[in-house]
């Protein structure tokens, strides 16, 4: 390897590590302060950057946020799969990868607010996110999707397409349930976010059985 091959490879080392830096500052002052906390003058501050500085590294603080979301992401799919291999033999089998994915984003209330407001506002032009960012959090996405597909797929007798569209489902029901818990409308609703997500799987399996015997 050259000099410049070697120069280009400590420049980008530095780089990536000056970003992870900036972004754990940023997961500690979310982790503190939620999403309100979270500007840029902020996190260059807790990184020990200046503003200009760490605005060499991310455009926005949007961007900054995306990553943290597929962090979370990629922590709650590592999380799902070693409580699944951790667990014994349940009444349900099948459902309880999304019963532990849909427990998450109600017991930390601000990784659910960082969810629904990152998937609101992340279009495929949005000028505020790299196309990079934008691709590591679908693929996070995807990842945590495949893994309760494949538990369904292996538990019950869904097939590998039927597992997806039932995971698919789940998905977009959750994400309608968290944004109407969020802004108070189940109570509004007199509906309980565990009932919906245990009436959901509950329904979830029956159709899976169904198709069984159909077949």
């Amino acid at each position: 390897m050259n000099d410049g091959h070697r120069k280009q490879g400590r420049t980008e080392s530095l780089a990536k590590f000056k970003r992870q830096h900036i972004l754990a500052a940023a997961r500690r002052i979310f982790d503190a302060d939620g999403t309100d906390g979270l500007n840029m003058r902020a996190i260059a501050e807790e990184a020990g950057y200046s503003l200009g500085a760490a605005y060499n590294y991310f455009r926005t603080k949007e961007e900054i946020e995306i990553e943290l979301l597929a962090g979370i992401l990629g922590d709650l799919t590592r999380h799902i799969r070693v409580a699944l291999q951790q667990d014994v033999a349940t009444d349900n089998q099948g459902a309880r990868a999304f019963s532990i994915f849909a427990s998450h984003f109600r017991d930390h209330p601000e990784e659910r607010r960082l969810l629904l407001l990152s998937l609101a506002d992340l279009g495929e032009t949005s000028g505020d996110v790299p196309a990079p960012a934008r691709k590591e959090l679908d693929s996070r996405l995807l990842n945590l999707m495949g893994l309760l597909a494949n538990e369904l797929h292996q538990r019950t007798p869904a097939s590998a397409a039927e597992a997806q569209e039932e995971t698919t489902d789940f998905t977009a029901s959750l994400l309608g349930m968290m944004l109407l818990e969020s802004g108070g409308r189940l109570q509004l609703l007199n509906q309980d976010s565990q009932e919906m997500v245990d009436r959901h799987s509950k329904r979830m399996l029956l159709r899976v059985a169904q198709q069984e015997d159909q077949q």
